[in-house]
């Protein structure tokens, strides 16, 4: 089977996921070593991130719709969410530091401006 660029990009995210489910599971600590290193330079990380983003959802518009394209990330955010459920205490402790603080559109404004638009995008196409 020939791969394009979605199951490339697909391909390298199961293995990823695999290897830190492994890492976390025997190695905690050295999941936390590596994770310092990758976000010791954080706009480096967060524009390796947004390249690879457009990139991946330029492809996925080829071949689905905005609405599909949407479901998946409501798909992704739910299991994220599971996971921030799980540690309910911390995840409320650390989205209290980040709202006190009044910096989530300072620091986060192109995040929430991307979601404004897959959100409001996806709300047009349904209606």
């Amino acid at each position: 089977m020939a791969f394009g660029v979605v199951e490339w990009f697909v391909l390298v995210f199961a293995i990823l996921v695999i290897i830190k489910l492994l890492i976390c599971s025997f190695n905690p600590k050295g999941w936390l070593n590596l994770t310092k290193g990758l976000y010791k330079n954080g706009i480096v990380l967060f524009i390796v991130e947004l390249i690879l983003a457009a990139i991946l959802f330029y492809y996925l518009l080829m071949e689905l719709s905005i609405v599909q394209i949407f479901a998946t990330i409501t798909l992704g955010a739910l299991l994220t969410g599971m996971t921030f459920a799980i540690y309910s205490k911390e995840s409320m402790s650390f989205a209290g530091k980040i709202l006190k603080a009044k910096t989530l559109l300072n620091k986060a404004w192109l995040p929430v401006l991307i979601w404004l638009a897959l959100a409001i995008w996806t709300l047009v196409e349904l209606f």
